[in-house]
């Protein structure tokens, strides 16, 4: 019933179905199958909305407005966009993509190359290298260095519980960084003296 009045449970419902159908045709393990579906609602928590669709209908500020509130806090938390022009800080948050790990899932891989930075808005997840273990949280961010470097991951990071984050990739970062050439010294400037091997 509740599905029937709720168009937004009804379309979840139905997303839910298809999906359901195309693990079943594709033979995928049952645990995959189990993986996937508490994925699906750990995602969507029963409700399926077009984000997308969404963005794009409403007016650039109130795209702006909706961004500031749902990431803007996150933003303020890395050194590195603190005190930052306003201008740059609203370039930023539109790059930003929304993620949902699993708990057990690996974030990102020690040694291997990083393509991004994550921002946790709400979960757990533990950080670990040879020598460290260390647990973040909401607010708490990680990568940062592989957005300006391209380098290898420093540590290990692993999902404790169903992990909320938003992601910024290197390529989406350093286009941005050319339309602010000031803020991009700045940053290349106090990147290496602010942060410690404890990063990755």
């Amino acid at each position: 019933m509740i599905a029937n009045v709720d168009p937004a449970a009804k379309e979840y419902k139905s997303k839910v179905s298809r999906l359901e159908h195309y693990m079943a045709f594709m033979k995928l393990p049952p645990e995959l199958q189990l993986h996937i579906s508490n994925y699906y609602q750990a995602r969507y928590g029963g409700k399926w909305f077009d984000e997308k669709y969404v963005m794009d209908t409403v007016s650039s500020a109130l795209k702006e407005q909706i961004l500031a509130v749902m990431c803007g806090h996150l933003l303020r938390n890395v050194p590195m966009f603190q005190n930052r022009d306003e201008n740059f800080i609203c370039a930023v948050l539109p790059k930003l993509e929304y993620e949902l790990f699993q708990e057990g899932d690996v974030i990102i891989q020690q040694n291997v190359p990083g393509d991004r930075m994550f921002f946790i808005d709400h979960g757990q997840v533990l950080m670990e290298t040879d020598f460290y273990k260390r647990e973040l949280c909401d607010g708490d961010f990680f990568g940062e260095t592989c957005v300006l470097t391209k380098g290898k991951h420093l540590a290990t990071v692993k999902a404790l519980t169903n992990c909320q984050c938003f992601s910024l990739s290197c390529d989406d970062f350093q286009e941005l960084l050319k339309g602010f050439p000031d803020t991009k010294k700045d940053i290349e400037k106090m990147f290496p003296l602010s942060y410690d091997d404890e990063l990755v």
